[in-house]
Order: structure tokens, then sequence, then C-alpha cells
């Protein structure tokens, strides 16, 4: 079995992102913004950003940030972060005048808020990043059947006796494809299994947070993640 990368996403100090690179995480998201999604305070400024970067060995900060800005303001946070990755907070195609000053300096983007439902038709999935030229990707970001709490025992147990909704097999095609994270519930107990069952997937990411101002949002506490990332498999 190879190692699939762990991303953690909405780090918000220094303490916490030295914990999570301890553990062995590869990349770690830290908002500057607000994520619509959450109530929680989890941000930081955009000068902590590059003290936390600082703080870590091996794992790699990716800024999650508005990024329908003015290209110059963009430049200016990634600059001061000392990044080498930004991630949209809100999950939108940056603009082309954005992307392309990033391509410049050698910045890619995660392409986040990509969420598939289980009657979702793959075609569609991704049509819209398909049709728009220098996306410049780092990785694309799926989290997968967030309208339900068990949604990886839905996807394996339930989705196979719909065959023309999403199943496991149109996620390992995504995957080859496409440098692919997912997000899923994932637990102590079934991420070995999940990762086992999806070969192809580069990575798995998890999301902190409280406060959810809407349902159908995958997230775990800070402690959760933590004990996610512990059993993980390792090859």
């Amino acid at each position: 079995m190879t190692n699939k990368l762990f991303k953690i996403d909405r780090v918000r100090s220094v303490e916490e992102a030295v914990e999570v690179d301890r553990l062995g995480a590869d990349l770690i998201g830290v908002a500057i913004d607000r994520d619509p999604r959450f109530d929680d305070g989890r941000y930081v400024r955009a000068e902590e950003v590059a003290s936390i970067a600082a703080a870590v060995r091996q794992a790699e900060v990716v800024v999650m940030m508005d990024l329908l800005d003015d290209p110059g303001r963009v430049l200016d946070i990634v600059r001061m972060a000392e990044v080498r990755s930004v991630q949209p907070i809100a999950g939108r195609i940056p603009p082309l005048a954005v992307r392309g000053a990033l391509r410049e300096i050698g910045v890619g983007i995660v392409y986040g808020g990509i969420e598939i439902a289980h009657d979702d038709a793959p075609e569609w999935v991704f049509d819209l990043h398909d049709a728009t030229p220098q996306l410049d990707v780092e990785f694309f970001q799926v989290d997968l059947l967030p309208e339900y709490r068990d949604s990886w025992a839905f996807l394996r147990d339930r989705s196979p006796e719909f065959p023309e909704e999403f199943q496991v097999a149109d996620l390992n095609a995504f995957a080859r494809d496409r440098p692919l994270l997912i997000g899923l519930d994932f637990t102590v107990d079934n991420i070995g299994e999940i990762s086992a069952a999806l070969p192809e997937v580069r990575g798995f990411a998890v999301t902190i947070g409280d406060g959810a101002t809407r349902s159908g949002v995958h997230s775990h506490s800070y402690n959760q993640s933590l004990k996610v990332l512990q059993a993980r498999p390792r090859a």
C-alpha cells in the first residue's frame, strides 16, 4: 500500500501546525479569510502565515484565501506568507489575471470547494474546470457525499444499488486523470479501508471546523483530525 498525502485544513496557530506537522501531515491549510461554511473563527491574519510556515519542518502550508480580489493584493499576501500554494476560500475559480500572476511567481492552486453528491452524474463534476484554460492545478480537493453523515458507508454499500449514480469506480477514474485529494467522514476505524479502496487517489483532506452554518459539510474537531492523521495507513 502506498502512502497517501494527508492535508489538514483550517489550522489556526503555530502550536497546532507544529503538532500536525509532527504527526506527519503533508499539507496544512491555513485560512486568512472567513470560510462561509463555518462560524468558528478559524482564520488568522495574513502576517501570521509566515510564522506558521516557518515553524513546521516537513509539511507544506497552503494559504486558503479570497482569490477573487485584484492580483496585486493576492501577490502581496502570498509573498508575505512565503508559500508555494494557495486555495480559494469559497471554491470558485480565480480570475485569469489572478491565475496568471500566481503562475509568474511559481505558485500553484488547490481547487477546493468541489462537492460530489450521490446522484451527481460523473461527467458533470469537472465540467467547469475542464472548460477553463490555464488552471495551474496543484490538486483538486473534492468533498464526497457531504449530504450524508455516513458518506463512506453509503458510497460503498448503497451506491452500487443505483448504477447510474456516483460510484467508487468513478472516483478512481477521476483520480487516474487528476491529482485528487478527497474529503469524507474519516474515522480511525474507516480510514484504512478507504485508503485500500481508492488506490488512485493522491490523498485525503480533513477540514477542522465547528459551528457549521449549513448542513452537508464534512468537518472534524481538531482532536478528531489528529486521531485520523495518526491512524492513516503507511507503506
